[in-house]
């Protein structure tokens, strides 16, 4: 069987469960062959570890035998890098969002599409047990017809930003940082949006770092992005949905991401896992937890890349698609634009929702189905 070979670009914090699920046997389609970071001894770290090259960027985008290239940077490098393997001939997965401003996106769409490549972008968290049950619910007309939706979180950025400093900076926040996980999640289900109309703050703005420890401690630093979103979003099928964003309140993460409809209600759990459990509650009766219907409960990071290197060796479009991908940038981008104009936002793209994977599939044991039966 032939096997991509892949480079892993950004050895940060979430390149290590990437490349231990691409070298551990878990995606056997891909190869991971090298890995890059402006951090020198950090990339020689990552590489010593799996067994790979250290490569720059540009030795990546020479080399003729990598054929993909995941992105793992900050928000701020996705379009530069994206761009530069693209105009290589290399296919690339990108972990979420696409690019900072909408105009990087849409050029980064226009590329792939005009050399032929494929271009995917995370969160591949939708491909999970959670959310393809959920898919399954509603596909199978569990709930009836959806009506309605809501999607909220909290946490508190205030900590993860004095040691994840990109967090505070233009292009993530929680908006574009744990936004991609529910808007994506509800695509995948109930497909685009049409319209939104919403409200942001910026809580204490200028603050000053005192994590002990970090590069930054006792230096001072602003928010630049909203920290207290919400939003109303009117699907194309009809769905009205609420969302709810607060990365200004406390450390205990609290999350909610249901859906409303003429006979039953659906509540998932947290999207940013793929594994969180699934319920289903019907007229005059407890919630109850539904059984899997799909496999990758654990985490699987890196299955949207996976998913999509069979669907390059089989020659159709893959599920984590730069189209979804774009219209939940997008869609972020127009809840930003609503709140600093105090109108409505007409979004201008969409995306065909992606068909859900293929149903029975566990990764258990000597007679389980393989990957190429999850996937295909």
């Amino acid at each position: 069987m032939k096997r991509i070979k892949t480079a892993v670009v950004g050895c940060g914090s979430i390149s290590d469960i990437y490349m231990t699920n691409l070298t551990n046997g878990k995606f056997t389609v891909m190869e991971l062959v090298a890995c890059s970071d402006l951090m020198v001894e950090r990339m020689n770290a990552s590489a010593a570890k799996f067994g790979i090259k250290a490569m720059s960027l540009d030795e990546i985008c020479a080399d003729p035998e990598i054929e993909m290239v995941i992105c793992l940077t900050t928000p701020a490098a996705h379009y530069p890098i994206i761009k530069q393997a693209l105009l290589a001939g290399k296919h690339v997965f990108s972990e979420k969002m696409i690019a900072v401003d909408l105009w990087q996106g849409k050029e980064l769409v226009q590329i792939a599409n005009e050399k032929g490549l494929h271009l995917g972008v995370a969160p591949d968290t939708f491909l999970g047990a959670s959310v393809q049950t959920a898919k399954y619910i509603v596909d199978k007309g569990l709930i009836g017809k959806p009506l309605s939706c809501r999607a909220s979180i909290s946490r508190d950025y205030g900590i993860y930003a004095e040691f994840l400093t990109h967090l505070a900076k233009k292009g993530a926040g929680i908006g574009f940082d744990m936004g991609g996980y529910y808007l994506t999640a509800l695509a995948a289900i109930l497909g685009p949006v049409k319209s939104v109309a919403a409200f942001t703050a910026t809580n204490d703005p200028d603050r000053v770092n005192t994590r002990i420890g970090a590069p930054g401690f006792g230096q001072a630093y602003d928010v630049q992005v909203p920290n207290v979103i919400s939003a109303t979003m009117q699907y194309a099928n009809g769905v009205l949905g609420t969302l709810h964003m607060n990365s200004d309140c406390i450390e205990d993460e609290e999350t909610c991401l249901k859906i409303y409809g003429t006979e039953g209600i659906l509540t998932m759990g947290d999207p940013n896992q793929f594994g969180a459990p699934v319920y289903l509650q019907k007229p005059l009766c407890e919630p109850v937890e539904f059984p899997f219907t799909h496999g990758y409960q654990e985490n699987s990071r890196g299955l949207g890349a996976a998913e999509m290197a069979w669907s390059i060796l089989a020659g159709r479009d893959h599920r984590a698609s730069k189209e979804m991908a774009y219209h939940v940038f997008e869609t972020m981008h127009g809840i930003m634009t609503s709140a600093e104009t105090g109108s409505f936002c007409q979004l201008q793209s969409t995306f065909q929702t992606p068909a859900a994977l293929p149903a029975g599939y566990r990764s258990v044991g000597d007679w389980s189905r393989k990957e190429e039966s999850a996937l295909i």
